[in-house]
């Protein structure tokens, strides 16, 4: 197959793997966390559904941001950008949830938070989080391709399907 017979993953299809992989990070993030804090050898990892599409939407839109930054900024000045937005979304999201008392997050404990919503002492973190899915998740998902001929549809006139190739 050349590679007109292939297609790129759609929004839908890169927003499931970002929300995926921001997710597992996450469940990992907590688990590791409390094993350095606690000594916790069960690494009960933890997350909230919400995580799904606050991940997914933040690095579809760091994937939008690194389509025109990457040729122009030095990946140092590309990462204080992503970390400006991650602290955004996370606000924005963490406001919006804490309306409905659904924010599954509170910074509260730690000396630079604002308002419980951030916190100055995960900045590296994001930094360097959002460098890494610049450079591998978004670069390597980009790339992936389906075969046209993978979800080709042929539909009858009426609406219904007439024949399916895969």
């Amino acid at each position: 197959m050349n590679d007109f017979e292939h297609q790129p993953l759609s929004i839908v299809g890169r927003f499931y793997i970002y929300a995926l992989h921001g997710y597992l990070a996450e469940v990992l993030f907590t688990a590791t966390w409390g094993f350095v804090v606690d000594w916790n050898w069960k690494f009960p990892g933890c997350t909230s559904i919400w995580a799904l599409f606050i991940y997914g939407t933040n690095t579809l839109v760091i994937e939008m941001m690194s389509s025109r930054l990457q040729d122009r900024y030095h990946m140092v000045v590309r990462g204080l950008i992503y970390t400006v937005w991650t602290y955004f979304w996370e606000f924005g999201t963490g406001y919006l949830l804490k309306y409905f008392d659904a924010c599954p997050w509170d910074y509260t404990p730690f000396d630079g938070h604002f308002m419980g919503l951030v916190t100055l002492e995960y900045a590296p973190l994001w930094f360097v989080g959002s460098l890494l899915s610049e450079q591998i998740i978004i670069r390597y998902t980009t790339q992936l391709r389906w075969p046209q001929s993978a979800y080709t549809e042929t539909w009858s006139v009426n609406g219904l399907l007439r024949a399916r190739t895969a």
